[in-house]
């Protein structure tokens, strides 16, 4: 996993009640980046990676709706609290340095086509 040191404030997450009771017995959460029609990437987080791309790809997400989302990269946390933290590191790298997160899901994409060779 990458990690990257930036220079902001420290980020407190803070996830919802409603997360929280739904979060209970998970152990799997996901950070994720989509590539939109347009070019602008899109990170998020979740519990249920296939469900959430599945909303992408639907319009039920009003920031995606409309944009052909296409998954190019995504993480795994442990918890919630971690996939904020990394959710939140991966847009700050993207204002302050998109190169670093193109290069990020470049690698990725590298890695998944290595795979798949096999």
């Amino acid at each position: 996993m990458n990690t990257i040191a930036y220079a902001r404030k420290p980020f407190t997450p803070k996830p919802s009640g409603k997360w929280l009771k739904k979060d209970e017995g998970y152990n799997r959460f996901y950070v994720y980046i989509l590539k939109l029609e347009k070019g602008y990437l899109y990170v998020g987080q979740t519990r249920e990676l296939k469900e959430r791309i599945l909303e992408h790809k639907e319009g039920m997400t009003p920031s995606t709706a409309g944009e052909h989302p296409k998954l190019r990269y995504f993480e795994i946390l442990p918890t919630r609290e971690d996939a904020q933290i990394r959710e939140h590191e991966i847009k700050a790298l993207l204002s302050s340095n998109r190169r670093e997160v193109v290069r990020m899901i470049t690698e990725f994409q590298s890695l998944i086509s290595e795979v798949d060779k096999n």
